[in-house]
């Protein structure tokens, strides 16, 4: 019996958008619960009138941002590790991330300044962009779970 399954190019642009949504929901829990100090990832959005910048708008805007950069980091993540057998690329290519978010920030004067930070937001940074690079490797690169190459049909 043959089972349908999802191709697995398809499959990575599903896992970006489920990983964006992820991430952005864990993200706002973080942030409603003071894990995370301040909305350090979102940006100012300054080019917005006042009245729309505490607004959904700008949540609107920060989930656009998120959907776009996880596509991204799907693509990349489908052409370089997707015969991936270890769990190692996506904890260390999470952590890529959140280091060059932390070495922009610093370099750039954004919000996030990682000199000032205090210890349980770097903890729970460090923890979401972990999960969220385990969640979109293993869901990238895990094996069809119904074919099996040695059965005989």
């Amino acid at each position: 019996m043959e089972f349908p399954t999802i191709k697995r190019f398809t499959l990575a642009i599903y896992t970006s958008i489920a990983g964006a949504l992820i991430f952005y929901s864990i993200y706002r829990i973080y942030v409603f619960f003071h894990f995370i100090e301040k909305d350090l990832l979102k940006p100012d959005f300054s080019y917005i009138a006042e009245d729309f910048q505490s607004s959904w708008v700008t949540e609107l805007l920060f989930l656009g941002m998120l959907l776009m950069s996880s596509f991204i980091w799907a693509l990349i993540y489908y052409m370089f590790f997707k015969n991936s057998h270890t769990v190692y690329p996506s904890i260390i290519f999470g952590l890529f991330i959140l280091g060059v978010l932390l070495l922009l920030g610093w370099l750039n004067d954004w919000r996030i300044d990682p000199v000032a930070l205090e210890v349980r937001t770097i903890v729970s940074l460090h923890s979401l962009f972990i999960l969220y690079g385990l969640f979109t490797g293993y869901s990238i690169s895990y094996q069809e779970p119904y074919r099996d190459k040695d059965s005989k049909h």
